[in-house]
């Protein structure tokens, strides 16, 4: 095949999923770097996209707003699908390849009139995905961690093996500066441990139990170190519970956007949560991570590259089960975390 000219990237939604789909948009850059990229995104992910040297068009889906207007049955829904559909059209895809593999991603790609379309082959998709792609990608082993398996993808697709998959989030000088100055304002003295214990509510199963997490706060500062509890605008109340017994060593940050959130995740040299946003966040910007697992399985979702610390149950769990998270006890954590801390070769910035 031919280098494209106008290559499409489909990986809609969640801040994790298009965190872990950035290297193999690296190996695509490196491999293509004449090639123009655009990348079709939701809103709520988009801000972790602009501005990157690897992604030459924004090619931004305001689902929310969408769903809004069609649940009041307005016609500015079709007008905000129009508008989309024309963004795609204007690019004048060649090839589209689509990480996400769901109904939704599937349309985009084929709304988009690239005449190359790759995706995910069953049973690797859901919601009859493959149908929308002219090329299909089985995957082998099938437990493959999802960086991988985006990488996979590309490599379908022309990209020759062998390219440099790494961390591929990119902030600016002046943003990482003031991350440095919100760590610094939050927590003056000391290693600094931020602490990432919410999920969305729809995956209200991923929070390890917020006593653990309190006992975990407590241990991290009765050791010196000192803490930020990370957590969006709805989250202030339990994080203040998390922290009540820690002492004032302990901060929270609920008001930052999602770029300020990386950077100040950036001045830290360990993040600890389960398997969501800010974690894969930590690993892309060189943090080093100690990660919760409960349900989801570490073998797909785990942090990658290297130092990080991976705690899991013996034997897989459900979603349904009383404790998610068994032998995984608060002193074990906070061991991981203190041996994560003198390994790492992130210093907390002065």
């Amino acid at each position: 095949m031919n280098t494209p000219r106008r290559v499409l990237v489909v990986r809609l939604g969640a801040v994790g999923d298009v965190v872990r789909t950035l290297p193999a948009v690296g190996l695509l850059r490196q491999a293509w770097p004449d090639a123009r990229v655009a990348w079709a995104v939701e809103t709520l992910s988009a801000p972790l996209l602009e501005g990157h040297p690897d992604i030459d068009r924004l090619l931004v889906l305001d689902r929310r707003r969408l769903q809004r207007q069609i649940r009041r049955l307005s016609p500015g829904a079709v007008g905000l699908l129009r508008e989309f559909r024309r963004g795609l059209r204007d690019f004048s895809a060649e090839l589209s390849l689509d990480f996400q593999g769901s109904f939704k991603s599937g349309l985009v790609a084929a709304l988009s009139g690239a005449p190359l379309r790759f995706g995910f082959d069953r049973p690797w998709i859901r919601e009859g995905s493959h149908l929308f792609a002219n090329h299909r990608v089985r995957l082998d082993p099938a437990r493959r961690h999802r960086v991988l398996r985006a990488a996979a993808l590309v490599e379908a697709a022309g990209v020759p093996p062998g390219g440099r998959l790494a961390p591929n989030l990119v902030l600016g000088e002046d943003e990482l500066e003031r991350g440095r100055r919100e760590r610094r304002r939050l927590c003056p003295e000391g290693a600094v441990v931020a602490l990432a214990p919410f999920s969305s509510r729809r995956q209200a199963w991923k929070r390890y139990p917020l006593e653990r997490w309190k006992a975990i706060a407590r241990g991290v500062t009765e050791r010196g170190a000192s803490l930020i509890v990370l957590g969006g605008p709805g989250e202030r109340e339990p994080a203040e519970a998390l922290t009540a017994g820690a002492g004032e060593r302990a901060a929270i940050s609920t008001d930052l956007d999602l770029r300020e959130l990386a950077a100040l995740i950036a001045a830290c040299p360990v993040l600890v949560g389960g398997d969501t946003g800010p974690m894969h966040i930590a690993w892309s910007v060189g943090s080093r991570v100690v990660a919760i697992y409960g349900p989801t399985d570490p073998a797909l979702n785990a942090p990658f590259g290297e130092g990080h610390r991976v705690l899991a149950p013996e034997r897989p769990t459900s979603r349904q089960e009383a404790d998610r998270f068994p032998g995984i006890s608060p002193e074990r954590v906070i061991d991981s975390i203190f041996q994560v801390l003198e390994t790492s070769t992130k210093e907390t910035p002065p």
